[in-house]
């Protein structure tokens, strides 16, 4: 028992550290979008963390 909670919170950090930026994303768009109303999340959707890189991109190659 001592050696598998370890190797399971390992595991777990391992996956959450995939793409720490995308969390880091996810967390602020929440955030704005708790303190948005309904009626502007449904008009002025945020992007997601894909079309968010892709535009980061697309201008850093420029």
């Amino acid at each position: 028992m001592k050696r598998i909670l370890p190797l399971i919170v390992v595991l777990l950090l391992a996956a959450c550290g995939e793409d720490p930026y995308r969390g880091l994303y996810d967390g602020i768009k929440s955030n704005n979008d708790a303190k948005r109303t309904p009626t502007e999340r449904a008009n002025s959707p945020a992007p997601s963390y894909d079309e968010y890189k892709k535009e980061r991109d697309s201008e850093s190659a420029k």
